[in-house]
Order: C-alpha cells, then structure tokens, then sequence
C-alpha cells in the first residue's frame, strides 16, 4: 500500500499543479486557487497516510487471506479514483466560487 499511497499522492499533487496553473492561466485568481490547492493538499497527506498506517498494521498482524486481498483492492480503487478525479472537482469548483463571488463582488 506504500508504494500505492506515494505514486497515488505524486499522481495527486502533479494533477493538481498542472490544473491550477492551466485556471491561472486562463485568467483565474491566483491567489484563491493556491489557497484551495494548499489546503486540498494539506488534508489530502494526513488521508492517505492514514490509509496507508492501517494496511501497514494489517500487513504486520493479519494472515493474507482472500477477504484482506479483496479490501485490499477495493482500497487501492479508492484511492486511485481520489486521487485522480478530486482535482478536477476541487479546481473547478474553485473556479465556479471565484466567478460567483466576482459577481456578487462587482
């Protein structure tokens, strides 16, 4: 699971970037969405090292059996989909409250 949660949080974090600076350059305030991607980044660390801490423990105290394998896969799952589909939902949603609050603003 180690190997998944670090490549996953890379995946995460090059995503995010690149989404962020792409809204910056398409005319988004810079300073709101590094606000938001510090912040996704900021709870995104202590989820996924918390996931990763339990299937440590298990890994330590649990014999391999089909249903651990089974949890095991669907937590991967998880964790790939999050990592994958969380910055374009957190970027754009960023961007639809920078507009509503630009407009409510001016």
């Amino acid at each position: 699971m180690t190997l998944h949660a670090a490549t996953a949080l890379i995946a995460f974090a090059a995503l995010q970037i690149w989404l962020v600076s792409s809204a910056i350059s398409a005319g988004a305030p810079s300073a709101l969405i590094i606000v938001a991607l510090v912040i996704l980044i900021a709870l995104a660390l202590p989820i996924t090292r918390s996931v990763e801490r339990r299937w440590y423990h298990l890994s330590r105290q649990a014999l391999a059996s089909w249903g651990l394998h089974a949890r095991f896969r669907r937590d991967v799952r998880r964790l790939w989909a999050a990592a994958l589909t969380l910055p374009f939902l957190w970027v754009s949603g960023a961007m639809a409250a920078t507009d509503a609050i630009a407009k409510i603003a001016g």
